[in-house]
């Protein structure tokens, strides 16, 4: 005689073809999570403008640009997924204060050198930055 389930439950039975759909399942779930939460930053960019010239770089490029302006020589660094204004020669140093750059949309000016340096690209985690209500 077969034994009743009660209601409200049911049994759950592992067929032989179940088990490698599951573990696919799975691996493709794993795979997706890992492209989508590692490297979003991968087509972000840095654009350092001087008087004279513009100049495009990967932000996950390691370079450093000495930019010609109109007082001197202001130096631009681009090292570990940041870019940063690193010496200038302008009086109150603000632009190199501002310190190292890396998500969308910061940027730092050395406004007596006419120098300007910006973090864009299509990264899609970046921070709020206002309220709406």
């Amino acid at each position: 005689m077969k034994k009743k389930t009660p209601p409200g439950y049911f049994r759950i039975t592992i067929k032989p073809l179940d088990i490698p759909v599951i573990a696919l399942s799975l691996i493709l779930c794993l795979a997706v999570a890992v492209a989508v939460y590692s490297g979003g930053n991968s087509s972000s960019r840095v654009i350092v403008r001087g008087p004279d010239k513009t100049w495009i770089f990967p932000l996950d490029t390691e370079e450093e640009l000495s930019v010609s302006g109109d007082i001197g020589e202001t130096v631009v660094r681009i090292h570990g997924r940041a870019a940063a204004i690193v010496s200038s020669p302008c009086n109150g140093q603000t632009c190199v204060a501002a310190g190292e750059l890396h998500k969308n949309g910061q940027w730092a000016a050395c406004l007596p050198n006419r120098v300007f340096l910006l973090v864009e690209g299509s990264q899609g985690q970046e921070d709020v930055d206002a309220a709406s209500w």
